[in-house]
């Protein structure tokens, strides 16, 4: 009988784990970026690039620039006006550098020679293009225009489809003008039902998840309300999944455990767990796109049993599509893991056309048969098994009179 199963299976998975981890550093050496740290340090203090190409499209008409700090430009549409007909203020890293959905997002704001603000443009980013096309779509650039720069500063809604991005922006532009008038900047809005009481409740549903995992034959009773509250807080109402898209944004730009404390703590049980007991809890217990798969079952016919000449295929597959999402995420800046799961589905406005179409086929195939997108495809789901599953050594086949001997 082994005495130490835990010592065992955790020295079992230490080359799988120093493998993945040495994934996650090439991954973060990629973008430059690990925790929300430039792998290359860059001085707070120095200027956000800024060049004509941005002012010549703002003003539709070739311009020239001239500043003394790099930080605040004076536009004149001919090299020898005396009078600045315009103004552009890019601002420093340390106050153009709050982080997105998919990167920092900073802003150019630009004025007319009045000092009347005329628009505001992002700069070069590496955001997810989807979430841009929504906030022009929304005109939410224009927020800011007919404000003059010195006018007290008011509070811009980032109710957005983008409001990741909105909330950087809002921040960039807020900081980048404070900065230039020695002004204090606005604290960023916060909303209490959304940031507090929602991932309070996110918190709860990941306990009565774990309770069900510590004791799943006493907790039976409570596997349907379970399911439910899965999809209504974590789906519906929070958009607090784990997924590629969730783990590789927290790679790059850390986690921000105090903001999203209950997320934070199921994602660290969904990864804890599986590696330190070998047993399934994220995808059995708290994923919500498992839950409706689960719920659109019961509802559906008899289920039909998937061949096992098709499992065994679908486990290569579902190391095929996380191993391609690495390779593309290494050579493709812009590609968007969000596209490949089905699980931003739940976020309406924000989920885009291949997602909405994988969580549409997975719920109606899942009236036939058992959570096909888990069983099948989910490279999440794959990551996941990999911390789980203990690794399989090749025996040692010993001789009982091995060559030479006698």
């Amino acid at each position: 009988m082994d005495k130490h199963p835990f010592l065992r299976n955790f020295t079992n998975k230490i080359p799988k784990l120093l493998f993945l981890l040495a994934v996650l550093y090439a991954l973060s050496q990629n973008k430059g970026m690990l925790f929300g740290h430039d792998t290359e340090p860059v001085r707070a203090d120095t200027p956000t690039p800024f060049d004509t190409t941005c002012a010549n499209a703002f003003f539709k008409r070739p311009v020239v620039l001239s500043t003394q700090d790099s930080v605040l430009y004076e536009v004149r549409f001919e090299a020898g006006n005396d009078d600045p007909d315009g103004y552009v203020i890019a601002g420093k890293r340390k106050t153009n550098s709050a982080r997105g959905f998919g990167g920092n997002v900073p802003v150019a704001v630009f004025l007319d020679d009045g000092m009347i603000i005329r628009g505001v443009r992002l700069l070069e980013n590496n955001e997810t293009p989807r979430f841009l096309r929504r906030m022009d779509e929304e005109r939410f650039l224009e927020r800011w225009n007919g404000r003059h720069l010195y006018d007290p500063q008011k509070r811009i809604d980032a109710s957005s489809g983008a409001s990741y991005t909105a909330r950087a922006v809002i921040s960039n532009v807020n900081n980048t003008l404070a900065a230039l008038l020695d002004r204090k900047p606005l604290p960023p809005p916060r909303r209490f039902a959304a940031d507090y009481l929602g991932e309070s409740a996110v918190l709860l549903v990941t306990i009565m998840s774990l309770a069900c995992f510590v004791s799943p034959q006493s907790t039976r009773r409570i596997r349907i309300p379970l399911l439910l509250l899965s999809i209504a807080v974590l789906g519906i109402w929070q958009g607090a999944f784990l997924s590629l898209a969730l783990l590789y944004r927290w790679l790059l730009f850390g986690a921000s455990p105090l903001v999203r404390f209950g997320i934070f703590a199921a994602v660290v049980l969904s990864l804890l767990l599986p590696f330190l007991t070998n047993r399934r809890f994220y995808c059995a217990y708290l994923c919500p796109f498992g839950a409706a798969q689960e719920l659109a079952g019961r509802l559906g016919m008899r289920k039909w049993a998937i061949p096992e000449r098709f499992l065994r295929p679908a486990r290569w597959a579902r190391r095929g599509i996380l191993a391609a999402a690495v390779v593309l995420l290494l050579i493709l800046p812009h590609f968007e893991l969000a596209d490949i799961e089905p699980f931003t589905a739940f976020l309406i406005r924000s989920a885009s056309a291949a997602s909405l179409t994988l969580a549409g086929l997975s719920l109606a195939a899942s009236f036939f048969f058992q959570r096909p997108w888990c069983r099948l495809l989910c490279p999440t789901g794959e990551l996941l098994s990999i911390l789980r599953r203990p690794v399989r050594y090749p025996k040692r086949v010993l001789r009982r009179n091995p060559p030479g001997c006698r």
